[in-house]
């Protein structure tokens, strides 16, 4: 089983990063987590096909986590899929697939009226909860509620199990006393971490904003400390906020903490 980083991006857009989302590999098939901006693009610069994707997990439903959602799911549609896709969230799952098919809805009746088969334009939901266990194609995975995000109440973090490895992809927050058992062992934790002290400067946000943003992600402290007590081998960072803040020492303040392997995620790299 191998992660792949579709997308490491913010909401701030930069040239070198796409939107937030990851893509579990397991037997050659790529199961994506979160659908960010251009995530149509990075599924087929990864080497995959768009059609061929037919499981999409959310974490959580602010913006930069399912703005690419609809175009995913209609490219998916118009390049050949004939099966429904299979989508897995927290509760508001429901109401944003319903809503993404309503904002659809007149280009999917066009291009049916010109003979498009309806074939691959229907989704499958499945509401999850913090504590579920579910197995797909053979993928143990586990759902618990790992972080603190803000004013996000429906919020989960997943853990992926197979083929001998252990992936953990806690999402945005800080974490909650849930995530190191969670965690335990695993041999990758991607964490999406921020630095404070720089958000005014590097974000263009007022002091009062800086602090929102703040509170709704890790500091390195939390992910040093999560890291090491899970006794995981590799944690990486994603979705670094500000984007531009300096990775070196991010990686430095971690290793304080954590005597594992730290790494400093980009787009399309693969673990």
């Amino acid at each position: 089983m191998e992660l792949i980083l579709l997308g490491t991006g913010a909401p701030p857009p930069t040239p070198k990063s796409s939107g937030q989302a990851d893509g579990i590999v397991a037997d050659g098939k790529l199961y994506l987590v979160d659908a960010g901006r251009n995530v149509s693009r990075q599924i087929s610069s990864a080497g995959f096909a768009v059609k061929g994707v037919d499981h999409l997990f959310f974490t959580h439903f602010h913006s930069d986590h399912y703005m690419g959602f609809g175009d995913f799911f209609i490219t998916r549609w118009i390049t050949g899929a004939k099966t429904p896709l299979r989508v897995y969230g927290p509760a508001p799952v429901e109401e944003i697939v319903k809503r993404t098919l309503h904002w659809l809805e007149y280009d999917i009746e066009v291009r049916v009226a010109e003979g498009r088969p309806r074939h691959g334009c229907d989704m499958e939901v499945t509401v999850l909860s913090p504590g579920d266990a579910l197995e797909v194609d053979g993928i143990q995975i586990g759902v618990e509620r790992g972080t603190h995000h803000g004013n996000v109440e429906d919020m989960l973090s997943y853990r992926f199990d197979a083929e001998g490895r252990s992936i953990v992809l806690a999402s945005d927050g800080s974490p909650t006393d849930k995530l190191v058992p969670f965690a335990r062992g695993a041999d990758v934790l991607v964490m999406h971490p921020c630095v404070a002290a720089q958000i005014v400067e590097k974000m263009g946000q007022t002091p009062e904003q800086a602090k929102i943003i703040a509170s709704h992600h890790a500091t390195s402290e939390d992910i040093g400390r999560t890291a090491e007590e899970a006794g995981v081998n590799t944690v990486v960072l994603s979705h670094i906020l500000p984007p531009m803040a300096p990775r070196d020492e991010l990686c430095s303040e971690i290793a304080r903490i954590f005597g594992g392997q730290i790494i400093a995620g980009d787009d399309l790299q693969r673990l």
